[in-house]
């Protein structure tokens, strides 16, 4: 016989699923954002509806880690859930054309940190090639284009 999911238990793994895309997508978006703004770019690189879903959908998935619902590496505080909020409200208004603050890249790499740890930089780029290929702009095995071939 088959073993059978408890509703109940199918619903927390869909959260948690959810939680990882959601994870995954900020960290890409914050990525993109954080390179255009140290190259100085006009363009951000970002959709700001994008922005605002994912990261509403990041800071419920960061509130479910700190209240024990949901566990990723590394330990996720109250603390970068704060930093989190002021990352997106910064970054709402910079997409939005509005001004760019002095502390909007300072606190992307932070904020990218909190979500993935240290290697921040490695993983994001990982994140990046995973979210593309999700919406199927590239290959995840070569990180090129799927047109380009």
């Amino acid at each position: 016989m088959a073993h059978s999911v408890r509703p109940h238990e199918q619903d927390l793994e869909d959260q948690l699923d959810w939680a990882a895309n959601a994870e995954a997508c900020a960290v890409s978006y914050i990525r993109n954002l954080a390179a255009a703004l140290e190259r100085g770019d006009a363009e951000l690189g970002v959709d700001p509806s994008a922005w605002e879903n994912t990261m509403a959908a990041v800071q419920w998935a960061m509130l479910e880690h700190v209240h024990g619902r949901a566990t990723w590496p590394p330990t996720i505080t109250l603390e970068d859930v704060e930093r989190m909020r002021r990352l997106h409200v910064l970054g709402s208004v910079a997409l939005s054309g509005g001004e760019r603050s002095p502390e909007l890249y300072p606190l992307a790499l932070r904020c990218m940190e909190s979500l993935v740890g240290p290697d921040w930089k490695c993983i994001s780029y990982e994140f990046e090639l995973n979210v593309r290929a999700l919406n199927h702009d590239v290959r995840p095995d070569t990180g090129r284009d799927e047109d380009s071939r």
